[in-house]
């Protein structure tokens, strides 16, 4: 697998694991949403770097 492929596998990973404490906020603590919300932070910087040249079309 390249480190393309492993970069991505890795940041849909925690994308979902973010996702799945959100989701059930009743069950987590308060840290733990507090780092699922930098987590998906991270991932919108990470996006917005990839894909800032297309969205500036």
């Amino acid at each position: 697998m390249g480190q393309k492929a492993a970069r991505r596998e890795k940041l849909a990973a925690i994308r979902e694991r973010a996702l799945e404490i959100l989701a059930s906020p009743e069950t987590q603590t308060l840290m733990s949403r507090e780092r699922a919300l930098d987590s998906l932070g991270y991932l919108w910087v990470v996006e917005k770097e990839r894909l800032g040249p297309l969205l500036a079309c």
